[in-house]
């Protein structure tokens, strides 16, 4: 089996060694690419289909996973390959759900091993992913995992401005930002409330519901998020999970701890919990989303959907 290597140079655990990648070379069924820009990934991705790689190691976090999957189509024009996670990021969702390689070099050896007794490939796992695109705008597809609004960018910035600087990570950071977002929007006397939340639409199959204003969204593909809560209700059919919590949210601390548990309570309909599971979502909000660690703007609208099975295969 062809494997090639996308070792990320710039993942939280990469930053000082360059990654896997950085010590080791190229062979005839062994391929690397430790890209620093977008086109230099698709270039290192089309080498890969050219050499008839079948299996892509990527050596990141949630946003290298993203970032792969996202342009994998403009390289393959077949069948595509399958992938393997060697998690060195900042948040490693993905490789929660599909299953991942020990990190570092231990996993890479760990790949080779398995090769070598003919044996990589027969653990996998078939994960649908989040399509994303822009109606009012003409922007290139972005494919990723689990994708936030409101709240949830509110925690990217908390995140990354102070938790990642001091080396906090993972599922603490989630953590540390989830109680930070709480105390900042509801807990009286706070500084800074915003209870209000995000105005937008959320129309799922085409139906809106019932809020006007948002508080927390969360779109995914994944049933199990950090720290293994299943924010979810399984009611409705279609490969997306969902989640809108109206602002400003009831009960949130006990309406908040039985979603991360996955339980749903009778009083949480009424009090502007809504979840389940579509086909498609279109989501019209002019504050930034997060997908998989990253920010974008959604320019007013975007359209998500899920339709390509992406194989991982973690022994």
């Amino acid at each position: 089996m062809k494997i090639g290597l996308v070792s990320n140079p710039l993942s939280r655990a990469n930053r000082k060694s360059g990654g896997i990648a950085a010590n080791v070379a190229e062979t005839a069924d062994t391929f690397v690419s430790q890209p620093r820009t977008h086109d230099q990934l698709l270039e290192d991705l089309k080498r890969f289909a050219e050499a008839g790689v079948e299996l892509i190691v990527v050596d990141g976090g949630d946003g290298t996973v993203r970032d792969v999957v996202s342009c994998i189509d403009e390289a393959y024009t077949g069948t595509w390959p399958a992938f393997s996670i060697i998690p060195s990021g900042k948040t490693n969702v993905i490789a929660g759900e599909v299953g991942h390689f020990d990190i570092g070099e231990a996993g890479w050896q760990r790949v080779l091993s398995l090769r070598a007794g003919g044996r990589l490939g027969r653990v996998e796992k078939k994960c649908v992913a989040l399509e994303v695109t822009w109606p009012l705008k003409d922007l290139p597809m972005q494919r990723g995992f689990l994708m936030g609004f409101a709240a949830f960018a509110e925690g990217k910035h908390i995140a990354e401005e102070k938790l990642h600087p001091m080396g906090i990570a993972k599922g603490l950071a989630v953590a540390i930002a989830i109680g930070s977002v709480l105390y900042r929007n509801l807990m009286p006397g706070a500084k800074k409330r915003a209870t209000s939340g995000d105005p937008g639409q959320v129309l799922v199959d085409g139906a809106a519901t019932d809020a006007s204003r948002h508080f927390l969204v969360v779109v995914s593909t994944i049933d199990r998020l950090t720290m293994g809560m299943r924010p979810f209700w399984d009611q409705g059919t279609g490969p997306l999970n969902w989640l809108d919590i109206s602002a400003p949210p009831k009960r949130v601390f006990r309406g908040l701890m039985s979603l991360a548990l996955g339980k749903r309570k009778l009083w949480m309909e009424q009090g502007g919990y809504a979840s389940g599971r579509a086909e498609v979502l279109d989501i019209k909000f002019d504050a930034p989303f997060v997908l998989d660690g990253e920010l974008y703007d959604p320019h007013g609208h975007v359209h998500v959907s899920a339709s390509q099975l992406i194989r991982f295969v973690s022994e």
